[in-house]
């Protein structure tokens, strides 16, 4: 798996500092299994290899259904499947394995979905 520094590396490379300045980014904590369809949100995709999964809250003071994207990295080649999205991870009842991997200088603290990093 990679370190979290590594996927907040991939995260920018692909989405660039001034979109991630106002966006709060949320890691699955699970290793996804290769050939595994992955619902999340609004959106169902499916790895072609082992992924870790972030999530982009790319307009965090803005309410349900707004822009936002998942990204699944692949730790051994850093190959990145991105899913544009408009709902995040956290609908269902369950506990999320989501945590917060960072928060952009311009978006809100209170904007966070978890407490937990």
């Amino acid at each position: 798996m990679l370190s979290r520094g590594r996927i907040l590396e991939i995260v920018r490379a692909r989405l660039g500092e001034e979109r991630l300045a106002g966006a709060i980014v949320y890691l699955d904590q699970r290793q996804i299994p290769k050939g595994e369809k992955v619902q999340v949100g609004d959106v169902q995709f499916e790895v072609a290899w082992n992924a870790q999964v972030v999530f982009v809250d790319l307009e965090p003071q803005s309410n349900w259904g707004h822009a936002c994207c998942y990204l699944a990295i692949n730790p051994e080649t850093d190959e990145v499947i991105q899913v544009a999205a408009h709902m995040p991870p956290f609908l269902k009842p369950e506990t999320s394995t989501y945590r917060l991997l960072w928060r952009g200088p311009l978006a809100p603290e209170w904007a966070v979905a978890t407490g937990d990093d």
